[in-house]
């Protein structure tokens, strides 16, 4: 018999250990994977009109697009799950879906929890903590456009597990046009240091978690960048700040790979308009999931 070549022996071994690694590292031969599509809403109202913003979704088309998604065998998720396929691979259902709701309107209580609920299902939202139970807005007393819950007020939401609620930042959803602190977003201001930028990050997040002290029961591991806006350097310091999923507005299906904690960062969503029909919005993510 002809002897191989010692280095094609060594190319062979070579790349017998790459797809092992692959393997361990993202279930690409194994199937550790799972597809999961991201939904955003933000504030809901009683009656369906035909001039709604892209923010608003009224009460009927909320229900009538969740019970679609049911129909068509997708289950809401809680993050704990998607952490926990991710961390040690437990599975998620069969068709996944995470629903989060931005900036944290009473709205989200008080029309759409009641439907999550009927529906057996759950939702996270991303609350603007310098908001939170506000009237106003702190920088210039003018009144909110809508009004905005108080975290007692979700806690009954929250100790059913039909809400969750996570960080839109304390106080960086704000753009330079607003003439306060000049930022958009959370990127960095022209001309501020790197050292100063992860001192204004890292005490937006101490903001965050002294708010919710002794008020919410669940743990702070998740953020929404408020427009959509993020930067690597905000990325890596909300990680080290115990951050371990984040979300863009990005329009693209989520890939999660057992072992791969970077699948949990700059997660994409889709944003859900009032002018989704119920069997629209089942469509698009049957497509988007295969």
């Amino acid at each position: 018999m002809k002897k191989i070549a010692k280095p094609a022996v060594l190319i062979l071994f070579a790349l017998v250990a790459a797809c092992l690694w692959l393997d361990i590292c993202y279930g690409t031969f194994t199937g550790a994977r799972c597809r999961l599509p991201v939904l955003m809403y933000h504030h809901f109202v009683e009656e369906d009109k035909e001039d709604l913003l892209d923010t608003i979704v009224s009460r009927d088309r909320f229900r009538e697009q969740l019970t679609a998604l049911k129909e068509e065998g997708f289950e809401a998720v809680h993050l704990a799950q998607v952490i926990d396929f991710v961390e040690n691979g437990t599975p998620l259902p069969d068709k996944p879906v995470l629903i989060t709701m931005d900036d944290g309107y009473t709205s989200n209580l008080e029309i759409a929890a009641p439907i999550l609920e009927e529906l057996g299902m759950c939702a996270t939202v991303f609350v603007i903590g310098i908001n939170e139970g506000e009237a106003a807005y702190v920088h210039d007393g003018q009144p909110f456009w809508q009004a905005r819950f108080a975290y007692e007020e979700a806690v009954p939401w929250v100790e059913k597990g039909v809400i969750e609620i996570q960080s839109h930042t304390y106080d960086m959803h704000q753009l330079a046009s607003y003439g306060f602190s000049g930022r958009e977003g959370v990127l960095q201001l022209e001309g501020e240091s790197d050292a100063d930028y992860v001192l204004a990050l890292q005490e937006d997040l101490r903001l965050t978690r002294e708010r919710r002290e002794g008020r919410l029961s669940t743990d702070l591991v998740a953020l929404a960048y408020p427009f959509g806006y993020w930067s690597e350097q905000a990325d890596q310091t909300l990680q080290a700040g115990g951050i371990l999923m984040t979300f863009t507005i990005d329009e693209y299906c989520n890939t999660l790979y057992t072992g791969d904690w970077n699948t949990l960062r700059k997660m994409g969503r889709f944003n859900v308009t009032n002018t989704m029909s119920g069997r629209g919005l089942a469509d698009r993510l049957n497509l988007v999931v295969r």
